[in-house]
């Protein structure tokens, strides 16, 4: 470990790659540059059987300092919409505070995100994180090249990124999410709409959009075990349940000049109290169905999401 004032330099970067895509297509353009390490100058066995990386590699290469301006260069011919898409949560972060070890700015570095939640959500995988391999295998992706190489680790998630989506919204979700998990006492609200004939529930069509419920949290299906119950004229309400979450849903008509309804449907992270109003409700309207469920409603569970250029670095276990 070296420590400058209140400064600490756990691990150091030793690769950074990175490839553009640009309109969904992987171009030819990329970034691949070793990093002189300053400190931990050795590697160990299991670094170079992993990455491939040897001495030699790095004896010739720059320091950090000169391979972030090479990198940021690369980074600004793209304009100024340019983001980062990394696989995992850590690769930026240590950059950064490598960069803050060393007293160097990071104020350029442009937005990223990592894709990771994105495409274990669209791909239905209940896991939190999986490896890059496992992504390309799900998604089908032609594998070519070996892993745990960051220009290789690189190209592997840009082909990964373009079997994703409607990116842009599958952004702003997640960083309604990861700002819900950083700040456990919000709630996320999330609103749908859309048109109907009839203003109740039991003529609604099985399949119209108003009868799919989506977890706010995880983007996950949810599923309605009861019914949405009325509460006064064109108001209905409901706790739904993904694999994880408990979720209060409520729905709300308005009639239209061509006689259809507008649905109003919101999304919120249900409450002990929600979940009582509901059972209560069922038991009340619905006793057979009380009767023949007879099931607590889980309770809420949340739990917190990580938020990887992909870099190859070294921990201080290593050198």
């Amino acid at each position: 470990m070296r420590i400058a004032g209140t400064r600490v330099l756990q691990v150091e970067i030793i690769q950074i790659g990175a490839v553009a895509v640009t309109d969904g297509i992987v171009s030819e353009d990329f970034f691949s540059e070793y990093v002189r390490p300053r400190y931990y100058t050795e590697l160990k066995g299991r670094i170079k059987k992993l990455t491939g990386i040897t001495k030699n590699d790095l004896k010739n290469a720059h320091d950090l300092t000169v391979v972030l301006k090479s990198f940021r260069k690369w980074l600004e011919k793209f304009g100024k919409d340019v983001i980062i898409v990394t696989w995992g949560p850590d690769d930026i972060p240590t950059l950064v505070k490598q960069c803050e070890f060393y007293e160097r700015d990071t104020g350029w570095l442009p937005e990223w995100f990592n894709l990771q939640p994105l495409m274990t959500r669209q791909y239905g995988i209940d896991r939190a994180q999986i490896t890059l391999q496992s992504a390309v295998e799900i998604t089908g992706v032609q594998q070519e090249l070996d892993y745990h190489s960051a220009i290789n680790d690189a190209y592997y998630t840009a082909l990964v990124l373009t079997k994703i989506n409607d990116i842009p919204s599958e952004i702003e979700l997640q960083k309604k999410i990861d700002y819900v998990h950083s700040n456990p006492f919000l709630s996320l609200r999330q609103t749908s709409e859309g048109t109907v004939k009839t203003a109740r529930m039991n003529a609604v069509p099985r399949l119209s959009e108003l009868n799919r419920y989506i977890c706010p949290v995880c983007g996950k299906p949810a599923t309605l075990k009861s019914r949405l119950i009325w509460l006064s004229p064109m108001n209905y309400m409901a706790v739904v349940h993904c694999n994880k979450h408990s979720v209060k849903v409520t729905v709300r008509f308005e009639k239209k000049a061509d006689g259809e309804y507008r649905w109003i449907k919101k999304y919120t992270l249900s409450e002990e109290k929600d979940e009582e109003l509901y059972s209560s409700l069922i038991k009340e309207k619905y006793p057979a169905l009380q009767e023949k469920s007879n099931k607590k409603i889980p309770a809420v569970k949340t739990g917190r999401k990580r938020i990887k250029v992909k870099t190859e670095r070294k921990n201080i276990n290593n050198g």
